[in-house]
Order: C-alpha cells, then structure tokens, then sequence
C-alpha cells in the first residue's frame, strides 16, 4: 500500500497561524480577517521562508495569463492587506520584506505545525453496504439531528446577515465601452469619471473614487469581492456606446452582499446631452436606495447642462490626458474645448486644474493662468468643484493666503462632499498651517473616499511629516510603492524622511540614481557632515539667478552644516523669489527650529500668512 503524501496543514509564526485547510489566519488562536486573495500570497510566502518570491512567480499563480486586472495594484493591495494583518511595516518589516521592483521575502521564522496526509481509503463496509461499525450506524440519527440544529442555526443567522441593508456607500464600475472601437475607451472612462462626480455631490452617500474602482475592478472578481475591496454596500456597472453624435449609457445598481439587482435604466441622448444625463442617473440611482438629496443637490443634478458636442468630447479627451499627468496635452485639448464652447464651467475647469498642476510641476506663471480659468469656470457655475479646489490650493501656494484657501476648499467639498482629491489637498493645506488634528481627519476622508489610490494615499504622507510623525510618513509612502513600484517622482519624500531619522544609507537609495554614487561616496568620506556637504553642491549646482524653486531644501542643508546665516539667506532670497513651497516648509522643517526666535525669520513667516 502506498505512503500518503504530507503537506504542512498549518504554518506557525510569532503568535499566528496560518491554516491552509480552512484557508483562516489565527493570532493566538483569534481569527484575523484577510481575504482569500492575500491569503493565497501569504501561502507562497510561507511555503518559501527565507528565499525571494518574485513578482513574476506571484503574477503566474494569483494573477494568470488570462486575468484582466492591474497587476502592480492588485499586488500592492493584497500585501497591504497582508500587512494590515500582521500589522506588519513596510518601513520596518517583522515578517514580510519587499525587495524594491524584484518581489517579496518572508522574513521570521516559520514551522509547519500539522500536515495534511491524502484521503484514506473508505471504510470497509458488510454484505448490505453499511460499514461494519455497529456504533457508527447508531451515531447516524444523532448526525441527522445535529445536522438540522446547524442548518437552523445557519438560516437564521444567514438572515441576519443577508437581510436588506440601507446602502450609504457606492462605487461606479468602469462602464465597458460597447462603441467598437477601442480609441473611444477614454470616452467611457470620462462618462464613469462624470457619473461618479456626480453622485459625489450627494451628502448623505460615500462614493469611491475612480481611481479606486478600477484599481479594486476585475473580469473574474465577483461584486460582494470588489466591494470588499472597496468598503461600499452597492455597486453601478454597465456600459456606454457612441455612434456618431450619439450615445447609449446602460447601469444597473447591484447590491453587493447579495448580488442583487436594485436598479436598471438605459438611455439613449445626444451627445450634446451627455453632461445632463448624468445628474440624471445620479439622482434616480439615490432615489432607489431612497437617499436623502438636499434641497441644493436636488437643484445641482437637475440642471440641463447642453454643451457643444464637439467640446464634450474634447473636454473627456482633456481629463484622460489629466489623469495620466499628461499636462500640456490636456491643456491643449482644454483648451480647444473652450474654443469651441466657452460657456462650459467643466472645460474651464479642467483646465484650471491642468495649470495648478503644471505650477506645482514648477511652471510658476502657470499658476497665475489658473486663477483666470478657475475663476471662469465659477463665473459659470459658482458650485464647480474642480474650480473651487484649485482656487483652494493656488490660493496657499501662489498667493500666500492661507484664510481664504480654507475658504475656498471648504466651498469645494461642500459642492461635492466624496471629493477625494480636494480632501488630500486640504489636508496638506492645513498640515502645512500647523492644523494638524484638522489635516489628520481630512487625510482619513480623502483615503475612505479613494481607498487604493497611490496618487491620494501618497499624499497623507504631508500630514505625517508636519507632525513630526516619521515612521507613519514613511509608511505611507513605502506602501504606496509597494502598490505602484514605478512611482519616481515622489522618491524624495521617501529620502526625506528617512534623512529626518538619520538613515542616510537608506536615504540614499530612494536618491536618483545619478545623484546617489557621489552620496554615498560623501558620506563614507565625511559622515554626517559630507553627505549634507555633497547634497547642498548638488542642491545649488545648474541653478540660475531666476529659479523660483527649492530655497527651503538649500537652506536645510545650511542648517545641516551649521551654518545658520546662510540658511536665514537662502530663505530670504526665496521670499523674494516668492517660492511657492516657502509657505509649505517654513513651520514644518525640524531643522528650522533654531530660527523660529530670529526676527528675519517671523517676518517671513508673516508674510506667508502663517504667523
């Protein structure tokens, strides 16, 4: 007779388990909730202790050929789910290590604590075909008994919990795009991207991000699993079809616990209506889940919004190319928008939001443009929320004024409360004012709002770093890369953060890699000293008299160095200059706490509307 094969039924580390045959993870015997998905990559991390899992072992087993989903995401939401867990760090790992672009190694000590041999073989039975047993045919009234007490059991509390709820949160699913052409995609995007600002407005509803939904979206996900993924109650799919100048929207409302229909409506419009009807579907989908609209928001998605047909493609084409960051195409798409249909409050205000953006990029005079196109698009539609939130942010960088920056974000997220966005930029608003309880609350909404957004996360990582919280800044950004392991530009933050705890190797590799040989070379030359030496050469090094930017950072490497005059300098020469981030690292930078009692260095602060 042959030997079973054994596998380990269970894996122990610290104080959890992981039970392969029920597909449970324990912590001191407790259950801990994590979905089946992460539980699979814990399951290869587990079975290799010690040795590198790459990503393209892990896209072969968990994501195959033949599954349509962002991969990078898909990974990077998982083990955050993983750590959440294990409260585990990404900073500072206990027991899962990402190594950087290559895959991930499980780090503590693992034993497999049981095995699962192969099934046995049936008992032997008698002449009749009943097994021998005289005990185990007794025992079977008794299983039939037991049996109907679980399954009452199991009924009664399946009604509890599969029993109609009130939906109070909702994503909008990337609508499919039926046109037959796949270079009308960016034109389903933008009519998912309007129904979701659109419900957005709705007060008495959490609506998920865009961005979120199809980061958690995927072909052969069930809906209770991406509403999982996504914290909502219900979920809007469907599809959109143009032909010519007109178009067919079909949604369908699904309760996600139940896979259940709540509502359904095609429409068929012009092209030209296309903004219109989407207050419509905003409206009817809250009145079949009866939430409650304002009197405002009733009047705000029932407004007949016709734009010129040509511009309504435009302006979709136009926030495709924002999303990407593709700025001086979407300001060229914007702007031709405009040209053909200068009353849309939308174009308007998409290309203010293209500007603000290329300003932040470090085209200063682009600023100044998006204070007339923002103010355009509100001359308009004095509730446009795009506008609002870029008047809110140029309003704190570009025109130093604090007060009514606030002003102008609290009017953005009173127009649309679900706003993601204007929430993290309000929040690095008030961080950088010394707001921090504030920021901290806005920073939790904008990530409720946009969940897996490595965009939105990534900038909680200012709240943390106003408040002198390292770890936490530093978390937030090494498990946005976990999430998106292309993410470059924001690499400094990264070195920042990990130079304010004196990690100077580790700042080194979140350094570019042309920069990063001369570092450490500085710093194995002179420590401490060198490193903040070779860092303020390259800092002033291809720098003009006319440059805007980047004072604060020469003047912390002056702080560095001791040489606090030439700090006090630096910082006046960008008051000057009126660079834009003064006000952002003034009150935050640590090292800039000996200068706080020095008058130079409270006017400056009070120029900037911070004192």
């Amino acid at each position: 007779m042959p030997v079973p094969v054994s596998t380990p039924r269970r894996f122990s580390f610290g104080p959890y388990e992981a039970d392969l045959h029920s597909g449970e993870l324990l912590k001191n015997g407790r259950r801990v909730r994590l979905q089946s998905q992460p539980f699979q990559l814990l399951t290869m991390l587990l079975e290799r202790p010690g040795e590198l899992v790459t990503r393209e072992e892990i896209c072969q087993k968990l994501w195959p050929a033949d599954t349509f989903v962002d991969f990078d995401h898909s990974l990077g939401t998982a083990l955050l789910k993983i750590r959440e867990a294990l409260d585990d760090s990404a900073a500072e790992p206990q027991f899962v290590q990402t190594l950087h672009k290559r895959g991930y190694r499980f780090i503590a000590p693992v034993t497999a604590v049981g095995m699962m041999p192969e099934p046995s073989p049936p008992p032997a039975t008698d002449s009749e075909g009943d097994p021998v047993d005289e005990g185990r045919r007794n025992a079977v009234p008794r299983k039939i008994v037991w049996l109907c007490v679980a399954l009452g059991i199991a009924v009664s509390g399946g009604w509890y919990w599969l029993r109609p709820h009130q939906v109070t949160s909702i994503a909008v699913l990337p609508l499919a795009n039926l046109s037959g052409d796949a270079s009308q995609q960016f034109f389903a995007d933008a009519v998912t991207d309007e129904l979701t600002a659109n419900l957005a407005q709705i007060g008495s509803i959490r609506v998920i991000s865009h961005t979120s939904a199809v980061a958690c979206s995927g072909a052969k996900k069930s809906a209770a699993e991406i509403a999982r993924c996504l914290g909502v109650d219900a979920l809007v799919e469907g599809s959109v079809a143009r032909s010519g100048n007109r178009v067919r929207i079909t949604t369908q409302l699904i309760r996600a616990a139940s896979d259940s229909h709540l509502w359904a409506h095609t429409y068929d419009r012009e092209i030209r209506d296309v903004l219109t009807v989407q207050g419509e579907m905003a409206r009817e989908i809250a009145e079949s889940i009866s939430a409650r609209l304002t009197t405002r928001e009733q009047a705000q998605l029932s407004r007949a919004h016709p734009v010129d047909a040509e511009a309504a493609l435009l302006y979709f084409k136009g926030s495709y190319f924002l999303s990407q960051l593709d700025t001086p195409r979407a300001k060229e798409v914007f702007t031709e928008a405009i040209q053909r249909d200068p009353n849309s409050a939308e174009a308007w205000a998409g290309l203010a939001d293209t500007l603000h953006t290329m300003g932040v990029q470090g085209d200063y005079d682009a600023f100044s443009q998006a204070k007339v196109a923002a103010n355009k698009a509100l001359a308009i539609d004095s509730s446009q929320a795009q506008a609002l939130m870029v008047l809110g942010i140029v309003s704190f960088l570009y025109d130093w004024d604090p007060v009514q920056s606030e002003a102008f974000f609290r009017r953005s997220i009173e127009s649309r409360p679900s706003y993601a966005m204007a929430h993290a930029l309000y929040a690095d608003m008030l961080a950088h004012h010394g707001k921090l309880e504030e920021a901290i609350r806005e920073t939790k909404l904008a990530s409720a709002y946009d969940p897996v957004s490595v965009l939105t996360n990534s900038m909680a990582w200012h709240t943390y770093f106003c408040a002198r919280r390292y770890d936490d800044a530093l978390k937030v950004m090494l498990s946005a890369r976990e999430v998106d392991p292309t993410l470059g530009p924001d690499n400094w933050r990264v070195a920042t953060s990990w130079e304010q705890k004196g990690e100077y190797q580790k700042a080194i590799e979140a350094t570019s890699p042309e920069d990063a040989p001369t570092l450490r070379a500085a710093l194995a030359a002179g420590g401490e000293q060198g490193y903040w030496q070779r860092k303020l050469e390259l800092l002033l090094s291809g720098r003009n008299p006319n440059d805007r930017y980047g004072f604060s950072a020469i003047a912390r490497a002056y702080m560095h160095l001791g040489k606090k005059e030439e700090a006090l300098r630096a910082l006046e020469k960008g008051y000057e200059m009126h660079d834009p981030y003064l006000i952002f690292w003034l009150p935050a930078h640590a090292e800039f706490d000996p200068l706080r009692s020095e008058p130079r260095f409270q006017k400056m602060l009070h120029g900037v509307g911070i004192s």
